[in-house]
């Protein structure tokens, strides 16, 4: 039993390390704006990664982000209301030591952030 826990906790530890949102890179644009394209396994981790690389590139410049607009785009392999079921089950199965398999990506949403740097 105690071996059955510790696999599960193991795994469990592995797959948040897989999980970790990917570096957004930022790209300068026309009248002083900037946009960045941040991606993650849902969508709050997605817009993490966009504002995280956009907080970046304004501290270089010891100003402060502006958010111009965001757009959120869906990736999944199933739809979003599936992947959404799925996670949900997931994170149920998860309280009781189960382990549902999932088809999530890191890259199931992207999230396009356009903003400025502000004095």
């Amino acid at each position: 039993m105690k071996i059955k826990l510790l696999s599960s906790l193991a795994l469990a530890l592995i797959l948040t390390a897989c999980a970790s949102s990917k570096p957004a890179n930022v790209m300068p644009m026309a009248g002083g704006q900037f946009r960045t394209t941040g991606f993650g396994e849902d969508e709050n981790a997605a817009q993490g990664a966009a504002i995280k690389a956009a907080q970046a590139a304004c501290e270089k410049q010891s100003r402060r982000l502006e958010v111009v607009s965001t757009q959120t785009k869906y990736n999944g392999v199933v739809s979003e209301e599936t992947n959404k079921n799925l996670a949900t089950a997931g994170k149920l199965a998860s309280y009781v030591g189960a382990w549902v398999p999932t088809l999530t990506d890191d890259n199931d949403y992207e999230v396009t952030l356009q903003f400025t740097c502000a004095a």
